[in-house]
């Protein structure tokens, strides 16, 4: 009773935080009125960071297979020094709302609307990932059944971002941050508990697991092909990271953010790696994203218990609420907007009607339960083929000789052949390329052709088409 009692004090202050932005501007309510500095932009880049995928995705990675789990935002980290070096004082001088506004800028309203519409479908994904981590610890820990955790998970997500927006989130995610840590941290001294009453910490513990940097489970083709092009990707390019790099007050900010963040997810990747392979060896046999709400609700003691889901509820909420945010803003302000010619006040209030939206269908997809991680991979295929690399060549469009049809038909082509490779579990893709032609693709790009094969085939339309207009251009 106390550690539900606890929770549920959680999620009145977080609606009440919600609750009391409700009436800001549409500023505060897309990029935080661009006034917060290093620490608050870093802390918030952390707290989108480690939200489903982190939690229960990478300490089920970590049971699973160990250490090489957490490649999972190690990849992350890396992909943003890069970003933070070169790319994000450049957002963050674009004065603009969303990633698709910078593909504006660079190709016009056509292309903005197509990678608009790739990112909303992707991006619907990542929020039902979340959903189901939130709804997963809650049910498991306290006993509900799940079809009712995911509707109190969905909702309070819901409800919170559509009355707050970037403003509270962004006011509540330095100490989000701090529940969180304190969570794993609480849950790894649990654990380590365990396992010297059983015999010693590392009893059990499968050594195959320990290996680092790769494993029997994982090879040098997933670090150095698979994440950094499918995982990593959206690190660079991403419209939740962008998001949050938007409410900096300066590109400055802007860099710092990224780097902190950067050397922050290290750490945190280990520990949650760490965690899932010491929960494997005290509590074999479980599936990896219940390994755990299974470990919290064996060891933790009362009252306890209630911080640590709080601590891990926040770091989801934080995840989820960011990335509704994001897609609900490029909807009515990419999509709808240029269709309507709205005004500012106009499209926040629609912003705040496809926060009810997008919240909807990701519940809707949250029920199928197709795991944490396998979702977040489907949905960043679809954004990484579709929109990635015309995101990117937008800062150098000039010096690449980039046009806006060669961008326009990069997205299209690339957002599409990722769908395709997706529905019926591929199915549709095989039957496209036959036997033969799919045993070539593997034989180039690897056991993750069809992940791969769209980021390839936009890159080729990307070049193809834009080195076509320029040839047919008058001199």
């Amino acid at each position: 009773m106390l550690d539900l009692l606890i929770v549920g004090c959680y999620f009145a202050v977080m609606l009440t935080v919600g609750w009391r932005a409700r009436r800001g501007s549409a500023n505060a309510y897309w990029v935080a009125e661009r006034r917060y500095g290093t620490v608050p932009v870093a802390a918030s880049l952390v707290a989108s960071i480690f939200g489903a995928s982190s939690t229960v995705g990478i300490i089920g990675l970590g049971y699973a297979r160990g250490l090489t789990g957490a490649w999972w935002s190690l990849v992350g980290a890396l992909a943003l020094v890069p970003f933070a070096l070169v790319l994000a004082a450049r957002v963050r001088r674009l004065e603009v709302y969303t990633l698709p506004d910078i593909l504006q800028r660079a190709y016009g309203r056509r292309v903005a609307m197509a990678g608009a519409g790739v990112i909303s479908l992707a991006w619907c994904g990542v929020v039902a990932a979340q959903i189901v981590a939130g709804a997963l610890l809650l049910g498991s820990v306290f006993g509900i059944p799940f079809d009712g955790s995911l509707a109190v998970v969905a909702t309070i997500f819901v409800l919170y971002t559509l009355w707050g927006g970037q403003i509270s989130v962004i006011r509540t995610d330095a100490w989000q941050v701090a529940l969180f840590v304190f969570g794993l941290l609480a849950t790894l001294v649990l654990v380590m508990r365990a396992g010297w009453e059983a015999g010693g910490v590392l009893v059990g513990v499968d050594p195959h697991h320990l290996a680092f940097p790769v494993s029997p489970d994982f090879g040098w083709y997933q670090v150095l092909v698979f994440y950094p092009l499918i995982v990593g990707m959206p690190y660079l390019v991403g419209p939740d990271i962008y998001s949050r790099v938007l409410c900096a007050r300066d590109g400055g900010s802007a860099r710092r953010a990224g780097l902190l963040a950067a050397v922050l997810v290290v750490p945190l990747s280990f520990l949650l790696a760490l965690l899932g392979l010491l929960i494997h060896a005290r509590f074999p046999g479980l599936s990896p994203e219940a390994a755990f709400p299974a470990a919290l609700t064996q060891l933790a003691p009362v009252g306890l218990r209630g911080l640590v889901v709080v601590g891990v509820l926040g770091a989801v909420m934080s995840s989820a609420d960011t990335t509704l945010v994001s897609a609900s803003t490029i909807l009515s302000r990419n999509v709808v907007s240029p269709l309507a010619r709205l005004g500012q006040g106009e499209e926040l209030r629609l912003t705040r009607v496809f926060v009810v939206l997008v919240g909807g269908v990701a519940w809707a997809l949250a029920t199928f339960q197709q795991g944490i991680i396998t979702s977040l991979l489907l949905a960043y295929t679809v954004f990484v083929g579709g929109v990635a690399l015309p995101t990117l060549a937008s800062f150098w469009k000039e010096r690449l000789g980039v046009t806006s049809r060669g961008a326009f038909w990069a997205v299209v082509v690339g957002g599409a052949m990722a769908v395709l490779g997706e529905l019926r579990q591929g199915a549709l893709l095989v039957s496209l390329l036959g036997e033969r032609g799919g045993r070539v693709l593997e034989s180039l790009l690897g056991p993750a052709h069809a992940s791969i094969l769209p980021l390839v085939l936009s890159a080729l339309v990307l070049i193809a088409v834009s080195r076509l207009d320029s040839a047919g251009r008058p001199r």
